[in-house]
């Protein structure tokens, strides 16, 4: 994967430089948070001169850490389990912030969390994801900004907010919550899947693919006419991520059944 933009070869040249810092040091030192292509990117330029990993906080994790190891250290350990990285946990670079609404229906969303982050002037390469769940949300944030965030995070939508900072061991358990959802769609070409699978147009779906704004297994897709099978992963930016779970058989219209799972 070639880089496209000025923004791809300043991101490379950065990551560069956190090499060389961990080659002299010969400690762990970590970027920020990489988007899937941004991780596709650097796996390119990277895996295979540089011992390094991926890390996000827990094992689902789409934004992730790209993690440079000094000798001592192996990739492959370190990718299994982060305590291989930072034995002492307190030593990591990630935190959870934990945001609960004061109100009890609050109906906050994953935008209102991150659109309130935002808006204090947080760079979004320095948050991880977001979980939200209907009682609170977890936000995976870089260390150095967890003095900040206590005192500043305050109001997300129209709700107050209160904080509290945890390891990220609290997300090890962490399991995805599927939605399965059963659809049939004329073709498993991207654009057909993804407008099936989000409640959207086939239109903008490929308008969608064609600004690369849709992903299948992390990788950008500019190509409409893709064709899927079972078991990979969409994300569309603002909309979410899904898993092709199944593809099944016909319907009597000569349309195709897929068990889509939507991660919630």
């Amino acid at each position: 994967m070639n880089p496209e933009s000025k923004e791809d070869k300043l991101l490379l040249a950065q990551l560069a430089d956190k090499q060389r810092q961990c080659e002299q040091r010969q400690y762990p030192v970590c970027s920020d948070f990489l988007d899937p292509r941004q991780q596709a990117l650097a796996q390119a330029a990277f895996g295979r001169r540089a011992a390094c990993c991926f890390w996000g906080g827990y094992a689902e994790a789409e934004r992730r850490l790209l993690v440079f190891l000094p000798d001592y250290i192996s990739s492959e350990a370190a990718a299994q389990d982060s305590s291989q990285i930072w034995p002492v946990e307190a030593d990591g670079p990630l935190l959870v912030l934990r945001a609960r609404p004061t109100a009890r229906q609050s109906g906050l969303s994953h935008r209102d969390y991150l659109g309130a982050l935002l808006a204090l002037g947080i760079n979004r390469g320095k948050l991880g994801d977001l979980l939200v769940q209907e009682e609170a949300a977890d936000i995976i944030i870089l260390r150095e900004l967890a003095d900040y965030l206590l005192l500043n995070f305050e109001r997300a939508g129209r709700c107050s907010l209160t904080t509290e900072l945890l390891p990220p061991s609290v997300l090890q358990s962490r399991q995805p919550q599927l939605e399965p959802l059963k659809l049939n769609v004329s073709s498993l070409r991207l654009d057909a899947v993804a407008a099936a699978a989000f409640g959207a147009s086939r239109s903008k779906a490929a308008a969608a693919i064609a600004a690369r704004l849709v992903a299948v297994d992390g990788l950008p897709q500019e190509k409409a006419d893709w064709l899927l099978a079972a078991g990979q992963q969409i994300t569309w930016q603002g909309k979410g991520k899904v898993r092709l779970a199944e593809v099944g058989g016909k319907t009597r219209k000569e349309r195709i059944w897929l068990l889509i799972e939507k991660y919630v």
